[in-house]
Formats: C-alpha cells, structure tokens, sequence
C-alpha cells in the first residue's frame, strides 16, 4: 500500500493507518533519548497506547509491507512527535518486533532546538537497546562529539566506540583539525550521572598527539555542577620542592558543595585546604580554610623554629532581612604573618565585606547594613590582625561598634538640601605596659549639614552651606581612669563657581573658576581625643573643595579657610576629550593634628593638579600631582599612561613621593610598573611586565608571559622573579604554565 506524501491514504482521504501509530511514536521517542547523547535530561517517556497522542508523517512514499509486516517511509522523511522532529532518507517500522530503522542522513531534533545526526540509527519499542552509526551531537552549548558506533544498553549508559571530543568550534571544511581534541578508542556516558568516560585516552593539540590518558572523565557540559576529580596543579619552587595538588569537588545539593584538596610538598609537609559554599533563599556563605603541621621555614626551604599547627581562614557571608537591611561578616585570620606567603596561597586583600583589609592587614567584621531611596544606616565590629614585623597587636583596636547613620531631605530649609548625620565609634585596645598608654575610647558624633545651589545672572553658580555638630567623647586616659567630655563644632559658608563654554565646530571648551570660602568655630583642641580615624590623608584634587577638609570625626579644622582652583575640559565632537585643574586652600591659622604628609599643616598648602587625556583606544592619560607652595617642586606625582599602535600595547604608571611625605622606611618613594604586549598571529600574543622600586634599584616584580588564546583553549608559559624581602622569605622565581581546555578545566603548576 502506498500514501501520497500529505498522507492521505489512497481512496480514504485523510483517515490514519491502521496500525500501530502510538507504538510508533513510543519507538521515536526512544530513538530521539538514544541519540541525543549530549542531553543531560531523560524524556519523558511514552504515553501509554489509549492516549493516542498525534504523530505527522510526511514522506515522498509509504509503503505497508502486510507479508513482513512493515512499515516503509523513504523520500524526504519527516516525523514530528511531541514537538521532536526526525528526518531520514528512509524509516522502516516492524510491526511484529516493534524495532525503528532510520537510514540516511539521520536527524534528531529535540524541544530545545539540539540536533543529532547519523548515518543510521536502530531502537526497539521496550526502549531496551538502541545503536547508531556515525553519530555527532552537539554536547549543550560547548561540546562536540562524533562517534563511528553508539550502542545503547539499558537506561543509564551509552557507549561509544572510536569516539572524538571537543569544545572548539569545527572548521565546515574539514582542512583544520581543533585546537584540541580527545579521542579514544571507547567512552562511556552515564545519563545518571551525566559524566562521559574514556579509556584509553589520547590529548591532541592541532591535530598532533602530545598526551596519552589511560582513563579520564569529565561531566556533560550541559551539566553545570558535578562532583568529581578537578584538575591537579603540578609544580615545583625552592622553599616547597617539587609539589603535587588534587581537589577534589562535591556538589552536595543544588545550593552547596564543598572542594577538598591535598597538596603534597617534596621539601615539606603537606597542606589541606577545604573551601564550602553554600546559598541560601536571603542571601550566601563561603569559607575557605587550609592548615597543616610545620615547623617554619625560609626562602630555601630551611626549617626555623618549633612544629606546631598552622592555619588560615577566610570567608564571608552576606544576607537578606528584608527590603532595608542586610546582614553579614567576613573572617579573615592566619597563624603567623608570613603564612600565607610560605604557601603562595592568596586571600588576604580580597573583599570580604564593606571593610576590605591589605596583603599586610587583615580584618575581621560583622555587620548590618540598611539603604534607602534617602537614608543609609550601618552597623560593624571590626578587628583587625597585622602582618608586618613592627606590627603591635595590642595597639590595632576592636571596634565595638562603629555605626553611622546618614538621611537626606531633598525639600529642605529654604530650599536647600538638609542631611542629618549620626556616629558612633568604641575602640577596645588591651595595654602591654610597653610604650605611651593608649587606652580604651568611645565616641558619638550627631550633626546636620545644609546646601543650596542658585543660578545667578550670566550662570554664576553660588552654593551656600552650614555645618554642626556635637561629639561627646568617653577616653580612658590612665589605667581603669575614664573622663567623659564634650565639644561643639560648627561652620558656614558658600562656593561660587562661574563656568564658561565656548562651542566649536569639532571641540567645545568649558573652563569654570572655582572659590570655596568658610569659617569654623575653634572648639576643637584637646589634648585628651586621639586621633583615630584620620591618621593617613592628604589634600588633593579630590577634596579640595571640601568645606572641612578633615575626613571624619577626631580632626577638626578651625578657623578660616579659602580653597580656590580652575577646572577646564576639552570635548571633542568625535569623543575624545582632555580636562585639568589646578588650585589650592589658603587658612587663617594652623591647627593641631595636621601635619606635612595631610597637606593641612600650614595656613598655606601646597598646590594640587590633576587631569586627563582620553583620545580612544590609541592613548590615554591621567595624573594627580602636589608641587610646592613656593618653589613649585614636584612633591607628589601619580601619572598613568597607556597607548596602542597595531600590534603594540602599552600601560606604565610611576608615582614619586617626596621622602618627607612617607613616614613608613619599607614604603618605595619611586615607582614604575609598566606592561608591554605585543600581538602575533592566530591566537598568540607576548607580555612583558616589570614593577621597579627606583629608590632601591631593585625590580620588585617582574614578567614575561607567552599566551594563546582562542575560543576553547588558554595557554601560558610565564617567567616571574621578586627581589623583595619580608621576614624569613626573600627574593624568588619560577616558571608557570597552565593550559586550560573548555569544558575540562585548566592544567597547571608553578
């Protein structure tokens, strides 16, 4: 018998065949979960015969063999089930053993819009066995897999024979092999687990054999987590000898897992290292930890000192209360101040909450915070750990609490904007009879601030404020001995600002004076307050303007004080543009607490400028420098560069300090730190980077990295040396080189 290809049977129009159209469409399904190797989600499975479901079969000719009892669609095949779609060249159906045969240029394509492809396909209706032959299937929305035969068996596993993987993008003309490849012999995927499988493994690089791999598995790509092997990292360095690192990953739930590794040193004991996440419906929790049993050890790997256990730990947490506050903490703590640095294990300078330490400092804190549309509140107990040598534990504070409150009433007094302002802070110290008595210390602050802009005339702008504020202060000024006291402080004044632009044809020029005049009360000086909160800043062009110049709460500047300054910009039409400003802050008097390095400690300052060039991606500058307020030497200069030509990419910045500004010996006055690349061909590109302590003459850091970078592999080959000292670990180099394989995970070591 044989059906047009609208399928119409002939004489009766429209009306089905009679038989087995649902064991049909139950045999499609299976095929459709048999090929679609790289699916990570088992369709469902096939409704039962009484449901009838509908199934579309176009062909160019059917024919109903009733002696063999077969089905035969051939010309063009189509058919569409459950929003599937199989095409072939030609499909036979046995009625007696319920087996699909699809033969020529196979295609599946599934819900998702993924397509397989083969040459021939097989698959009975108990949906126990289905095999195809010169299968190729896109693996989510990375991988590619071809295979010479596929064999099903049973629910869980496929397995493939002289197979071919990759995550890189497949040249249609078939004249360039990917960039990487693993084929094998035979592989085995595991729907249950979602992993494939290889044995027998072989690594190619371009088409080029370079690794061989008796078993190696990772997950399905479209698999976003699993737990499993990671990659190891492989190295070798002078303090930890030839070392070896295996994580391992365990995807817990679908909001935690845990990474356990062990690294095993040649010249040391090893190291453990557990890292767990965890997310919950408000918010995340991560903590990272290592530790091991050791005694210290320098540069060359030689043991110092006692064995004892020694340790790090980071993590932070972050939550939701609801829509104004949120809560969290951030724990950051090591055994010893060189740990880290003994072990090349990073951590310290990272963010960990809104307090964020440095590679010498680190911090703990826990702390709530509330922000609206007009307000802002935060609450935090802080502690912090020192890393340097000279560090004095007992003299870092606990902070218990700091909590400031901030709220903007936008329709204010007279039309202006009024903000009211609270703080608070309690510093804990514990006092080791060594040296001056610092003591324990309480302060809140409450005060208001308010500012009006108003447009005179020709666009001069004029900007009155007013300031004041109450501290009430609680300081142990002896052992056990407290005094509580206070003071109140106050200010007023106005900016006035005249800006002028004279439009052009292909660049517009703005230039806009700048004077900011106040006068303050002289309630400030006592000898009791410690300063606490404003021991590192400097006037600049940042905060020139600023009606008080002291940043937060311990300083005050009294009396009288006039800032004035110029900023211009240059804005060209096509998008580039230049802007520089210069000025300066006279006072009427000196006040105590200010000294040389925050640019406040005479009734003069020194002058400050800045300003920037942008012409696109072929240049851009930027700098900030101090000169003198007599001789206009250069006292402080930040200048960064960075420049593109072709090929060719440069970024360098160098910075001075006059010695007089830096009160820390181990800080460098001068500095560069530059970074040349160069471009090759397809993929490559080289780096060079050097940062040079010019007073010492010595490099402080210093690289040279060749890369290759495409769509589905990194490549690096580094060179690094540092000539820095700090404690028992000294000057160091090594060579780095991580290959990382989309898909796999990155191949590393030291």
């Amino acid at each position: 018998m044989r059906m047009s290809r609208s399928g119409e049977m002939a004489g009766r129009p429209g009306e089905r065949t009679p038989f087995g159209w649902t064991a049909l469409a139950a045999a499609l399904a299976m095929t459709v979960s048999t090929t679609a190797l790289a699916q990570a989600q088992t369709p469902p499975p096939p409704p039962p015969a009484e449901q009838n479901e509908n199934v579309l079969l176009e062909a160019d000719e059917l024919i109903d063999d009733q002696e063999a009892r077969t089905i035969t669609a051939q010309g063009d095949v189509q058919v569409r089930y459950q929003g599937r779609t199989m095409r072939a060249d030609r499909l036979v159906y046995n009625l007696n053993t319920g087996e699909i045969h699809a033969i020529g240029d196979v295609q599946i394509q599934l819900e998702d819009g993924s397509v397989t492809y083969a040459e021939e396909i097989q698959a009975d209706e108990a949906m126990n066995v289905g095999a195809a032959r010169e299968l190729r299937a896109r693996i989510g929305s990375q991988g590619t897999l071809a295979a010479r035969a596929a064999l099903r068996s049973g629910e869980g596993e496929s397995e493939l024979r002289n197979v071919i993987y990759t995550s890189c993008p497949i040249c249609t003309t078939g004249d360039r092999p990917p960039t990487w490849s693993l084929r094998a012999r035979r592989a085995v995927q595991d729907r249950e687990t979602r992993t494939i499988s290889y044995r027998g493994a072989v690594l190619e690089l371009a088409g080029v054999p370079v690794l061989w791999l008796p078993f190696i598995a990772h997950p399905d790509p479209s698999v976003e987590r699993a737990s499993g092997f990671l990659t190891p990292n492989v190295g070798r360095n002078r303090r930890l000898g030839t070392f070896y690192e295996q994580p391992y990953y365990w995807a817990i739930s679908p909001s935690q897992d845990l990474t356990a590794s062990l690294r095993l040193h040649g010249n040391v004991n090893p190291l453990a290292a557990i890292e767990y996440r965890k997310r919950f419906w408000s918010g995340d929790l991560q903590l990272n930890t290592t530790f091991t049993e050791e005694e210290r050890f320098d540069t060359d790997g030689d043991r110092l000192g006692d064995n004892r256990w020694r340790y790090s730990v980071f993590g932070e947490g972050a939550f939701r209360v609801n829509d104004y506050w949120d809560w969290g903490f951030g724990v950051e703590h090591i055994y010893d101040d060189e740990y880290l640095r003994r072990y090349d294990l990073d951590g310290a300078g990272e963010r960990h909450g809104p307090y964020i330490g440095h590679d010498t400092r680190l911090i703990n804190q826990l702390f709530a915070i509330g922000q609206g549309e007009n307000s802002y509140t935060s609450v935090a107990i802080v502690g912090f750990q020192g890393l340097r040598e000279d560090d004095t534990s007992e003299l870092l504070p606990v902070i218990l609490p700091y909590a400031e409150f901030d709220r903007v009433f936008n329709e204010g007094l007279l039309g202006g904007q009024l903000r009211l302002q609270a703080n608070t802070a309690a510093l804990a110290r514990e006092d080791d009879g060594v040296g001056p008595f610092v003591g324990n210390s309480a302060r809140v602050s409450v005060g208001t601030s308010w500012r009006r802009d108003v447009i005179f005339g020709p666009g001069v702008v004029v900007s009155p404020f007013a300031q004041v504020r109450g501290d009430v202060f609680y300081v142990e000024t002896s052992a056990d001995e407290y005094e509580t006291f206070g003071r109140g402080l106050g200010l007023a004044g106005a900016e006035i600002s005249w800006p002028f632009m004279r439009p052009g044809e292909n660049v517009d020029l703005i230039v806009e004076p700048v004077v900011m005049g106040a006068w303050a009360t002289e309630d400030a000086e006592d000898t009791r307050i410690i300063n606490d909160d404003s021991l590192a800043f400097e006037l600049d062009d940042s905060n020139l303007f600023r009606p008080n110049a002291a940043p937060s709460y311990d300083l005050w500047e009294p009396g009288g004080r006039v800032s004035a300054g110029v900023r211009a910009t240059a804005r060209a039409h096509s998008g580039e543009s230049a802007t520089v400003m210069v000025g300066r802050r006279w006072r009427s008097e000196e006040a105590i607490g200010f000294n040389d390095q925050s640019n406040l400690d005479g009734e003069a300052t020194d002058w400050v400028a800045s300003g920037q060039i942008d012409l696109g991606s072929g240049f851009g500058a930027e700098g900030r420098m101090r000169l003198d307020d007599e001789s206009f030497e250069i006292r402080r200069i930040d200048l960064g560069v960075r420049g593109q030509v072709g090929r060719f990419s440069a970024v360098a910045r160098y910075f001075s300090i006059d010695e007089s500004l830096t009160p820390d010996p181990d800080t460098p006055n001068e500095e560069l730190t530059t970074a040349i690349g160069v471009d090759l061909v397809r993929g490559w590109r080289v780096q060079f980077g050097l940062t040079r302590d010019l007073d010492s003459d010595i490099n402080l850091r210093q690289d040279i990295r060749a890369i290759y970078e495409d769509d589905c592999t990194f490549l690096e080959i580094a060179y690094t040396r540092s000539e820095t000292q700090r404690g028992d670990i000294g000057p160091d180099e090594g060579v780095q080189i991580r290959i990382g394989l989309r898909s796999l995970g990155v191949f590393g070591g030291s």
